[in-house]
């Protein structure tokens, strides 16, 4: 809970029942609960308490009405007049398309019904305190914690194989710096990019391709070369992240000049964003995803060693082979766990 205040929720459903088992549950939970079963008398809510400067903690409204999508105007009447609060859409709609559809519109997410009370109170919890992200008091362990909560509920929801890809990519590009021999700020700084660095691609315009079984069309991965620079932009307007936001857009360059979205070379990219793209590499092709198994060690050595002074600097490189040669073994076994932890067992 955000302070000491109890944060006033507004619940928005045409099922009476649904809203009084919502209500009575997230009230002990810590919450005081409005609700409402009209999505236009609920806009019109939103707006009064808005301009009286009471505006909702967060708004958790259903999609469809007496069979009509309605949701929206619950939504539209939160970014218009209470942008700051936090938007839960509740829909029967598929997951892919609920996730993007949400997001996309604005919403902090989405729950499948029918929703769990004491689920939805939890992710309440979580959701206000993403919103934290803009206080000039946050910490950099704060920013962590956030940034890993925004990760888990975005893209790690839509594609189960990258679970703990991020805070994978984190703990090795911190080793990385270390033995390169970063500051302490921006090692930080790259570990917050390393965290979310494809966040991006939940604001793709088509992301069905994520989960694939077959090779990306061209279309198709045109349109993924874009998500670096889309996470970037989508988390550059908060003054923390302005550096960390600078090697996200960085982390498919090459040090060749081969790589994308702006085909930056050798010294165009910064130190930190030249470790991110390697080991972004190297956890992704030592990962299963839907499309391909991993890679084992003899193969991903024998990758990385042909790549020096091509995708990758080659310092960079020598620093890395070398932990991987200490760390090999359990760096190869960490996405397996990962993905047992999410329910994904090997071959699913």
């Amino acid at each position: 809970m955000i302070g000491h205040q109890r944060p006033t929720i507004l619940l928005v459903d045409d099922e009476p029942a649904i809203l009084e088992v919502l209500a009575a549950v997230l009230g002990t939970q810590g919450f005081t609960v409005v609700t409402e079963t009209e999505a236009a008398v609920a806009a019109a809510l939103i707006e009064r308490r808005a301009a009286k400067g009471a505006p909702f903690a967060a708004v958790v409204t259903d999609v469809v009405f007496d069979g009509r999508t309605e949701g929206d105007t619950v939504l539209a009447a939160c970014r218009s007049a209470s942008p700051r609060t936090v938007v839960v859409l509740m829909t029967g709609f598929p997951a892919l398309e609920g996730a993007v559809s949400a997001i996309k519109q604005g919403a902090h997410d989405y729950i499948q019904k029918p929703v769990d009370p004491g689920a939805l109170a939890q992710h309440l919890h979580r959701a206000l305190s993403e919103r934290r992200i803009h206080r000039e008091e946050l910490s950099y362990l704060d920013l962590v914690d956030i940034l890993s909560d925004m990760v888990a509920h975005t893209i790690e929801r839509v594609d189960p194989y990258t679970a703990g890809h991020g805070e994978r990519t984190r703990s090795y590009c911190r080793e990385i710096a270390e033995q390169l021999g970063l500051d302490r700020s921006t090692t930080q700084r790259l570990e917050l990019a390393a965290i979310a660095h494809d966040y991006g691609k939940i604001y793709l315009d088509d992301i069905s391709f994520l989960t694939k079984k077959g090779p990306l069309t061209p279309a198709e991965y045109r349109e993924v070369q874009r998500h670096p620079e889309v996470g970037a932009n989508k988390l550059g307007t908060n003054p923390h992240l302005l550096e960390a936001c600078a090697y996200i857009a960085e982390h498919h360059e090459r040090w060749d000049g081969t790589g994308y979205p702006r085909r930056l070379k050798g010294g165009q990219i910064s130190p930190a964003g030249r470790i991110l793209c390697l080991v972004e590499v190297f956890d992704s092709l030592t990962t299963r995803r839907s499309y391909k198994d991993p890679w084992d060690l003899d193969k991903t050595l024998d990758f990385f060693e042909s790549q020096s002074g091509r995708a990758f600097e080659p310092e960079v490189l020598d620093i890395f082979l070398r932990l991987l040669e200490q760390h090999g073994p359990a760096w190869l076994e960490a996405p397996m766990r990962d993905l047992e932890q999410a329910g994904l067992q090997p071959g699913s």
